[in-house]
Formats: structure tokens, C-alpha cells, sequence
């Protein structure tokens, strides 16, 4: 069973105790053993003078003090340091308040240890060197005063300490909201590309459509039989293309039916008979794909083999650890093109499936077969 614990944030809109006890429950591992290291290495400072007084039966009481009551301060003012820490980031008076914190932590601190060390009654290492030397101990300042004083002393390097503490959590905010940033800086330069690229498409379809419209005009006029048959291909084409453009999504099938029907309609424009092949694991029928993905493929395969076009076209998908692996083939070698122009055209891949892609080409001796790895 788990449970949900209020963050301090939302614990301030409850009231100054809720919040209090919500920075408590909140507090880290690693805040409490740099209290707690801090603490030791401020009581290591002076413990090298036991070594002029362990003859005295009671240096081991006077160990214990120098090293157990910055312990004890540090972590009476983690408490009190706790819920400044936890106040929002952006608050105006943050500094302040951390600042006020560590000053009344430091306060109430040498207040608790002042009754325990009365109650314990234990000697400090001082003590001992001014009994060794023959000094009798008394207060030369009055108790105020050296409270004061005490509380100054752990002041300062206590608030060094929630200084670098602070300068370090807003470096890892700072770095937390760049990445943000830049995420969605990523996320919408891949729109922009996406958007730019249905633009190149609205500017590019009307000429083709256009073009095919001359053709079958010029067909009827000349008595063409093949005229009524071009004209099927290319309302079919729109059927399924038209839609595409408005979707945010599609499948193998219907990326394998806007294929084929371009084909049809470029193969019947060109006089020549292209065959169209598509095969998938049934588990794969329905993945989500987007929308006119292999159509710039298939588009730039073509014009590369012009005049001729291939005699086969094959459209195939594998599965891929989470990710879809598509294949593109011709029958046709020398297809790939350019190195540049295959990066580009990767690129403008990646854009329209909104993550990351990586588009591969192989040429054999009368095949051309494209790779497109759509990466989880």
C-alpha cells in the first residue's frame, strides 16, 4: 500500500503547522547526513587537545561534549531550516526567510544545549586545559553576552552552509527548467517542420493533380480507352489521400492503400504496370503510424527511376523493441540517391512521426530497398 504524502507547497495553503510538519516528513536522506557530517567535523576542530589532558579521569565526558553538541545544534537547526527550504522557490523574501531560519535555528540551538550541558554537567575540553594550567573558570560577561556569542559562532558557518545549499538546488532548478525548454523548443520545432512540410505538400498536390487532369482530358479528347480507367485511379487516390491530410494517425493498411493508389495513378499516367506488395503480422495491423509517412519515399524513388518506373513496389512491417521497422522495395537498382538528399529526406521523416527515426538505403545489382526504423 502506498500512500501520498502532501508536498510543502501544498501544505502552506493549510496553515503554518501543516506546513511545518510536511517540510519535516519531506526531509532527504542526504540533508540529514550533511547535517550530521557537518556537525562532526565542526566538533573534530578542537578534539587534538584531549591529547594535554587524557591523564584527567574525565576526558572521555569532555570528548563526548566536543563532539556530540554541534551534532546536536546542527540538527535543531536543520528543523528549523527545513521549512524556509521547503517554502516556494519563487517567493520574493526566500532569502529571508532562509536567512531568519538559520538565526533562530542557531538560537534555539545553543538554548537546548545550554540545559543539557547544565543537566549533564560535563566539562568541555576548555574546562579541563584551565583546571590543568591551575585557572579557576568564571564568567568575565554576562550570560546574555556569551549567549550571544555562542549563537554568532554557529551562525555564520551554519548560514555558509544553507548558502551553498541553496546556491546548489538553484543551479539544479535552473538546469531542470532549461531542459524543459529545450524539450519544448524540440517539440515545437518538430511542428513547425510538420507544418512546413504540409505546406510544401498543399503547394506540390494541386500541380500533380493538376497535371494528371490534363492528361485524362487530353486522353478523352483523343478517344482513349484508357481514359475512363485513369480517371477511377485518380478519384480513388483522392478518396484515400484527401482524408490523410486532416488525420493525425494511421495504420500499415492505410499507409499501404495511399501507396498503392499513387502508384496506380503515376503508373497509369506513364503507360506502365507497377506491381504493389504489402505484408504485415497480423499483431501489427492496427499499430499507429503516422499519417503520409512513406509517401516522400516512394514520391522521390520514382523520380529517380524516371523514365522507366519499377516493374515492383513492396511495403512491408516488423516489429522493432517497442518501435515499428518499415520497408520500402523496388525492383529497381541506384535508387538511394544522394547522401545529403537522404539525410534531408530523413530529417523530414522524423518531423512527421514526431520522434526519434533513423532512414537507411541498400543497392543491389536490381534492387533498391529502403529502412525506416520508428524508434520508441
Amino acid at each position: 500500500m502506498s500512500a501520498v504524502l502532501p508536498t510543502p507547497a501544498d501544505a502552506a495553503a493549510g496553515g503554518p503547522l501543516r506546513h511545518l510538519w510536511a517540510s519535516w516528513r519531506s526531509l532527504r536522506r542526504r540533508e540529514l547526513v550533511l547535517f550530521l557530517l557537518m556537525g562532526l567535523l565542526y566538533g573534530l576542530i578542537d578534539v587534538s587537545a584531549l591529547a594535554h589532558v587524557d591523564s584527567d579521569a574525565r576526558w572521555l565526558h569532555a570528548l563526548t561534549r566536543q563532539l556530540f553538541s554541534p551534532v546536536i545544534v546542527t540538527l535543531l537547526l536543520m528543523l528549523c531550516w527545513l521549512p524556509a527550504a521547503r517554502s516556494r522557490p519563487d517567493h520574493p523574501h526566500r532569502l529571508w526567510r532562509l536567512g531568519l531560519a538559520t538565526l533562530l535555528g542557531s538560537m534555539i540551538a545553543m538554548a537546548c544545549l545550554w540545559q543539557i550541558v547544565a543537566q549533564l554537567d560535563w566539562p568541555s575540553i576548555g574546562d579541563l586545559l584551565r583546571e590543568r594550567k591551575g585557572e579557576k573558570y568564571a564568567r568575565a560577561v554576562p550570560p546574555w553576552a556569551s549567549f550571544l556569542g555562542d549563537s554568532l559562532q554557529v551562525f555564520i558557518p551554519s548560514m555558509l552552509t544553507v548558502a551553498l545549499l541553496e546556491l546548489l538546488a538553484r543551479r539544479k532548478r535552473a538546469q531542470a527548467s532549461l531542459q524543459q525548454l529545450l524539450h519544448e523548443q524540440s517539440v515545437m520545432a518538430r511542428r513547425a517542420m510538420a507544418a512546413r512540410l504540409a505546406v510544401m505538400q498543399a503547394q506540390v498536390e494541386p500541380q500533380f493533380l493538376f497535371d494528371i487532369l490534363v492528361d485524362v482530358e487530353q486522353a478523352y479528347a483523343a478517344g482513349d480507352a484508357e481514359a475512363p480507367i485513369q480517371m477511377e485511379r485518380l478519384i480513388r487516390h483522392l478518396r484515400v489521400a484527401l482524408p490523410r491530410l486532416r488525420e493525425m494517425g494511421g495504420t500499415p493498411e492505410s499507409e499501404a492503400e495511399l501507396l498503392e493508389s499513387y502508384l496506380a495513378v503515376v503508373a497509369g499516367r506513364r503507360k506502365a504496370r507497377v506491381s504493389f506488395q504489402a505484408h504485415w503480422p497480423e499483431a501489427l495491423r492496427g499499430a499507429p503510424l503516422p499519417p503520409m509517412l512513406l509517401l516522400p519515399l516512394l514520391q522521390r524513388a520514382l523520380r529517380l527511376a524516371a523514365p522507366a518506373l519499377p516493374g515492383r513496389c513492396s511495403f512491408s512491417v516488423e516489429p522493432l523493441d517497442g518501435g515499428l521497422r518499415l520497408l520500402l522495395g523496388f525492383d529497381r537498382p541506384d535508387l538511394c540517391g544522394e547522401d545529403a538528399e537522404l539525410r534531408d529526406l530523413s530529417q523530414r521523416l522524423q518531423a512527421l512521426s514526431g520522434g526519434p527515426t533513423e532512414l537507411r538505403c541498400r543497392s543491389s545489382e536490381d534492387a533498391t530497398l529502403f529502412i525506416l526504423e520508428l524508434k520508441p
